[in-house]
């Protein structure tokens, strides 16, 4: 009895955690609220225009090393020629992975011994609703090192590079986020940008991802007109047997 009683305990306690995984509060960082869905839009356009943010503004400290630029020529519908001129960077070559000028010891050195992460896989990690949430909610925090902190993850070391682009927002002690001064993008022109950023990320975190789908529609096909010819088979098998 005491064993079917803590087989019972753990299977309880099993269930419990799995629930708390898959709660909105764990999904939106701890803090209680549900993370809004991204409105990705993986087209080829899209994740063009995610390159180029991810180039501009996020590849002076964090690299993509496990994508290599000849990959995304392919992928992305991007000729050798323009991935040379427009998105390249410190005389890398097309075969290189997308490695940041940054050493490990300065990101320690400027990020308060928090070195910037490779973003190869970060939207596998975090996932794409977390990233499209994280990069809309920086604000203005002059008690921080950086001068910035982020509603998603707080007390982040990482300045807000794009602000040029989204314009300087401040909390209110509701938690709000709020427009303090404009960027250079109206709030829904920074949003669509974002949603590109994310869709890239996704992209490279998983570039072989819409293959996959693919091909796995091809064989949940496969296998439901095979279950139809199997149903018809036994049918006609069993047909005389009493």
């Amino acid at each position: 009895m005491k064993a079917k009683s803590l087989r019972l305990q753990t299977r309880l306690a099993l269930a419990a955690l799995l629930f708390a995984m898959s709660s909105p509060a764990l999904a939106a960082g701890g803090g209680g609220k549900p993370l809004p869905e991204a409105p990705l839009d993986d087209g080829v356009e899209s994740l063009q225009r995610g390159a180029a943010l991810f180039v501009n503004y996020c590849l002076g400290c964090h690299s993509a090393q496990h994508m290599t630029y000849g990959r995304m020529t392919e992928d992305l519908q991007i000729t050798p020629e323009q991935m040379r001129e427009h998105l390249l960077q410190g005389g890398a070559g097309l075969g290189d992975g997308m490695l940041s000028a940054m050493s490990e010891e300065d990101g320690r050195a400027w990020f308060n011994e928090a070195a910037p992460p490779d973003l190869s896989l970060v939207a596998r990690v975090r996932g794409a609703d977390w990233l499209y949430a994280y990069l809309r909610s920086f604000y203005r925090d002059d008690t921080t090192p950086s001068g910035w902190n982020n509603a998603v993850f707080e007390n982040v070391a990482m300045p807000h590079v794009m602000a040029d682009l989204q314009g300087v927002l401040a909390r209110d002690e509701d938690g709000n986020l709020n427009l303090a001064s404009e960027g250079r993008m109206t709030p829904a022109e920074y949003n669509a940008a974002m949603a590109d950023l994310t869709a890239f990320l996704q992209y490279i975190a998983e570039p072989s991802r819409k293959t996959r789908l693919r091909t796995g529609y091809i064989v949940m096909a496969a296998l439901m007109l095979t279950l139809v010819f199997a149903y018809f088979l036994y049918r006609e098998y069993w047909r005389d047997i009493p």
